[in-house]
């Protein structure tokens, strides 16, 4: 069960000035405070967007409000590219962020593979289409930790910077049952939680968690 989402924020981020974008082709870094609004379903589509740091949620709002999140992006992932001129999702930071625009105008020289970047964005629907549909609770909880993991694959320790309610609005789940599978991970010895938030993952057995996926 999704998490009900029916109040959306309204906040204007630096940048935009009356459905505009504000600047060169690539802009200025735009720093955000978390759950701060970057871009909403229905407005123009000026730019797209690069995470410099933090993270941003992609998602869309059903018809009973639910919030069904698509997407996470991080540190140097790309957002924002649509096939038409009008947003069809909402865009909010997760945590304090700063993201790079790029207007996408006509008369903008984009310096990036916007090919490249939507087929990545194709493969990352797919791969969690796959998860959701076919795994069990425990599956889905252990390829999102793979996921997050595979974005720092140096390190034992990271920080996943979602809440339950992101991670349980990502895979499908209730925060409930998030909770309780991030518990059986612990209990299996395949990582620990650290920080006031348990948001900093620990991995204690790569191979471990890997295996939970299959």
């Amino acid at each position: 069960m999704l998490h009900h989402h029916a109040t959306v924020r309204q906040m204007a981020i630096p940048g935009r000035r009356h459905g505009t974008t504000v600047g060169t082709a690539r802009d200025q870094s735009i720093k955000l405070k978390a759950n701060e609004t970057i871009y909403s379903e229905g407005e123009h589509a000026f730019a797209i967007y690069q995470v410099e740091t933090g993270a941003v949620r992609i998602y869309r709002l059903m018809a009973s409000g639910q919030r069904y999140i698509l997407s996470f992006c991080g540190e140097g992932e790309w957002f924002g590219l649509e096939t038409g001129n009008v947003r069809t999702d909402f865009a909010e930071a997760v945590c304090e962020a700063s993201i790079r625009p790029f207007r996408t105008s006509q008369n903008a020289v984009v310096p990036i593979d916007l090919l490249h970047i939507a087929l990545t964005n194709l493969a990352k629907a797919q791969h969690k289409q796959l998860i959701i549909t076919e795994q069990s609770a425990l599956k889905r909880v252990a390829a999102f930790v793979c996921e997050m993991a595979d974005r720092h694959p140096e390190d034992l320790e990271f920080d996943m910077m979602m809440s339950r309610s992101d991670v349980a609005d990502y895979l499908g789940l209730t925060v409930e049952t998030v909770a309780r599978c991030f518990t059986k991970l612990r209990e299996k010895g395949v990582l620990c939680l650290k920080g006031k938030l348990q948001r900093v993952v620990r991995l204690l057995d790569r191979e471990a968690l890997i295996a939970l996926t299959t």
